[in-house]
């Protein structure tokens, strides 16, 4: 075929292609159960810029404006941080408006040297391992004090990166999300799942060699949570000791505890009887304790409709939960495609929520909203359409209930940032979840943001900010 032949086929197609893009309607057509959609001529024209890319390869980085408040915040008093409050991507959004809601959080975590508070992190998959929450540990308590990995499971379903557990025999194990088998009673316990025991079982739990957590890696003092007729001895250093029981609730939940005369990065726990097993708490003497419960494939709203509150409440109730982290969404938003979705959905939420609020009103509630998350829109990797309504969604429900907002797909750079964050390996190739990496700096967005909070509480109150005085 001649050259001149070639060209005018080529563009004969062009001019077929672009005339198809003119006239097929811009919603696609549906011939019975197939649905066609076809680019159109913008679509097919428009290049893509390309921004300049910072040095942890992301384009686009609010914490870097974070970092720089920060700063200046150590010499400014509030003009910054009202800057920081009404524009920073990373704020929290706070129930009406009151930037003093977590002072009493604050103050507490300033006492937690000689009153020891928990950090309560409840996620989806996104938490798996302890991400996030392990580098978010740290840093409060290297800021605040304390030690230990928190509260695990009985046997952890999913393997975490700070902390490698073992059981002497497999022992049947209940979940109140998609993860396993479901009971009838709901009494899943604080971490909404149990693990049941008849006879005798020895638990092995021992600190991992995962760098960057130092305060992680020991334990002064262990509690098992459960219910029923056992018994409980903890081994450590060599030694033995029987766990006592700290607190009985009413309805039986019972919190066996034993404190190490030094601390121990390996513990075992030999345990016997007829029990519901619903926690482990890996703890330091006092200090910040922050707990790393995932739930894969959860929704955010198993304790409302699912546990049973006489499981949970007498956890509140001995523990001093300063702070309460709630982080879903994500995985409702390729299903709320409705309008009667999203309100349902939020109905759940302020159920959820209110639970909470009953059972401890002392306790200060944040909810992070869902990372970016991308998938195919026309042949193309993009955030979900559903993802922005959820999100608004999720704040209304944070207004309505009083509670605090950290919105992390704006912190994250907003629409299609989570392109970015995989192509920087800060995220991976499923285009929802985080690496290691990305999960350690969305820890560190989360705590700075956090610290721009407590440094100005600290300036209002007349106080040095204690992270200076390390």
């Amino acid at each position: 075929m001649k050259a001149r032949n070639i060209v005018i086929f080529i563009f004969g197609v062009l001019a077929v292609l672009a005339a198809v893009c003119t006239i097929f309607p811009k919603d696609g057509i549906t011939i019975g159960n197939i649905h066609l959609e076809f680019p159109t001529l913008d679509e097919i024209l428009t290049v893509e810029s390309k921004s300049t890319t910072m040095s942890n390869g992301l384009a686009r980085d609010p914490n870097e404006l974070t970092k720089q408040q920060l700063m200046t915040m150590q010499t400014e008093d509030y003009k910054e941080f009202m800057k920081f409050a009404q524009t920073n991507p990373a704020r929290f959004y706070m129930p009406n408006n009151d930037s003093t809601y977590f002072d009493d959080i604050f103050a507490a975590m300033e006492n937690a040297g000689s009153e020891p508070m928990r950090v309560l992190h409840y996620g989806d998959s996104q938490l798996e391992g302890d991400r996030i929450s392990a580098d978010l540990r740290e840093k409060f308590q290297t800021a605040f004090g304390g030690s230990g990995v928190g509260m695990v499971p009985a046997i952890q379903a999913v393997g975490a990166m700070t902390v490698v557990q073992s059981s002497s025999k497999k022992l049947p194990t209940y979940y109140a999300y998609e993860m396993g088998e479901h009971l009838r009673n709901g009494r899943y316990g604080i971490m909404a799942q149990v693990t049941h025991l008849n006879g005798s079982v020895q638990l092995t739990y021992r600190a991992s060699s995962l760098e960057g957590v130092p305060h992680s890696k020991t334990y002064s003092k262990v509690t098992l949570v459960c219910s029923g007729n056992g018994k409980a001895t903890l081994t450590a250093n060599g030694t033995s000791q029987p766990m006592t029981d700290d607190v009985v609730s009413k309805d039986g939940v019972r919190f066996l505890t034993a404190t190490l005369p030094s601390p121990a990065g390996k513990v075992s726990i030999s345990v016997t009887g007829n029990m519901e097993l619903f926690a482990v708490l890996l703890d330091g003497k006092n200090g910040v304790s922050v707990d790393n419960v995932p739930m894969r494939g959860c929704s955010g709203t198993v304790f409302a409709y699912v546990n049973d509150r006489k499981t949970l409440e007498p956890f509140f109730k001995r523990n001093k939960v300063g702070l309460l982290i709630l982080q879903y969404g994500g995985n409702s938003v390729p299903y709320l495609k409705s309008e009667k979705k999203m309100q349902e959905y939020k109905k759940s939420l302020i159920a959820q929520v209110e639970l909470f609020k009953a059972m401890s009103p002392e306790t200060k509630i944040l909810f992070i909203g869902p990372a970016d998350m991308a998938t195919n829109v026309k042949g193309k990797k993009e955030t979900y359409p559903q993802l922005e309504p959820t999100i608004k969604m999720l704040q209304e429900v944070c207004s309505e209930t009083g509670i605090a907002f950290w919105n992390l797909y704006d912190s994250m750079g907003g629409r299609n940032s989570m392109l970015e964050w995989v192509n920087a390996g800060l995220a991976g190739k499923d285009y929802l979840h985080f690496t290691r990496d990305g999960a350690s700096k969305v820890a560190d967005m989360l705590f700075n943001t956090y610290l721009m909070y407590y440094r100005f509480y600290c300036k209002r109150v007349g106080k040095t900010p204690k992270e200076f005085n390390q």
